[in-house]
């Protein structure tokens, strides 16, 4: 059980890198997604597009690390959050 504490804690920032990595792979194969999307976005200097995108990559972080402390919290029975 206490070897999956690194595992769990890396599962935090599965969420956005998942989004980036579809961004970068769209990009460069062609794909009508999100990624090309964003990138006219930033080159056209479309500001509230591109905050969007931001916006949903780091509500997206912070969802991965409540999940990441959660599961954490469960595995392991040191963690405990009361005070």
């Amino acid at each position: 059980r206490q070897a999956l504490n690194p595992f769990v804690s890396g599962l935090a920032w599965l969420l956005p890198s998942l989004i980036g990595g579809e961004a970068i792979i769209s990009i460069v194969l062609n794909l009508p997604t999100t990624g090309p999307v964003l990138l006219n976005a930033l080159m056209w200097q479309d500001m509230f597009l591109a905050a969007g995108f931001l916006m949903l990559l780091s509500l997206m972080t912070i969802v991965g690390m409540l999940l990441s402390d959660l599961l954490l919290a469960w595995l392991d029975p040191r963690i405990r959050y009361t005070s």
